[in-house]
């Protein structure tokens, strides 16, 4: 069976209920009802005999529904297990065990999240760092929107949140696909004002997204970030997260093998490069 780097776990078959209006989990709303939940011991089943380095979990559910569906992942699990999730549910998260287990705790930053300053991401890092000892917090900073990346990018905000001391790493996320007025020449100015943060950082601290890295830049090919979420009939395969449609549904770990069998990243990017 094919082994993947990272693969992504969405707990549900629709978008979240955070709703982001600019999210890439919208595009699902037209291909995969809500309301379905995973077969456990299939994911289980799945995580048992599929090979990853790691295992990158959205969790924006209520915790009562979350932490069920987490637990059996962390048990199954063959790699680093990460969280993806809202400073506010990390937060809320801190009274009790969502995280017992998981390595990695990606916070999402940006205007529709509202925990964006840095004092209160440094303290909510920390006390995540206190509560479990040896996990790491990542930020997931998103373009969300012009006036957020300028605060960004021009005003000094991805800079602070990079030279947090709790943060141990930051990524620059760009939306898929991309909005009209976040285009070549965008980046290009964009990156020209990080010159120094990147010249210090980039790939120690600071990370680019896999849009901008692979195929704007150049470094390096697409990480083929792959996506399993529940649907009618067993689990949705995307090859990309970001992709609306499944490749494939499955109903366990042999059909999935099947799929991937000789499977690689796509050699072009679905989203256009303007």
């Amino acid at each position: 069976m094919t082994t993947l780097g990272t693969l992504s776990i969405h707990l549900d078959g629709s978008p979240c209920k955070v709703g982001c209006t600019w999210c890439y989990l919208g595009a699902r709303r037209a291909t995969e009802g809500g309301g379905e939940r995973f077969h456990l011991p299939i994911l289980s089943d799945v995580l048992g005999r599929l090979g990853y380095e790691e295992v990158a979990v959205a969790v924006s559910e209520p915790l009562a529904e979350a932490e069920p569906q987490l637990r059996a992942i962390v048990a199954a699990a063959r790699g680093l297990v990460t969280v993806t999730t809202t400073p506010q549910l990390a937060r809320r998260a801190l009274a009790g065990e969502l995280f017992a287990g998981v390595g990695r705790v990606n916070l999402s930053i940006d205007s529709w999240k509202g925990v964006v300053e840095p004092p209160a991401v440094e303290e909510l890092a920390a006390a995540l760092k206190s509560r479990w000892p040896g996990l790491e917090v990542v930020l997931i900073a998103t373009l969300d929107s012009p006036e957020f990346a300028k605060k960004l990018v021009s005003a000094g905000l991805l800079e602070a949140l990079v030279d947090l001391p709790a943060v141990d790493k930051v990524a620059l996320n760009a939306l898929k696909p991309p909005p009209a007025w976040c285009d070549r020449r965008w980046w290009m100015a964009a990156l020209a004002q990080l010159r120094g943060l990147l010249e210090r950082e980039l790939d120690k601290r600071l990370f680019l997204d896999c849009w901008v890295a692979a195929r704007l830049l150049g470094l390096g090919g697409c990480p083929g970030r792959a996506d399993l979420s529940p649907a009618a009939g067993g689990l949705a395969f995307r090859g990309c997260v970001y992709q609306p449609a499944a490749e494939a549904v499955v109903a366990g770990a042999d059909e999935l093998g099947r799929v991937l069998d000789g499977w690689a990243p796509p050699a072009e990017c679905p989203f256009p490069i303007r």
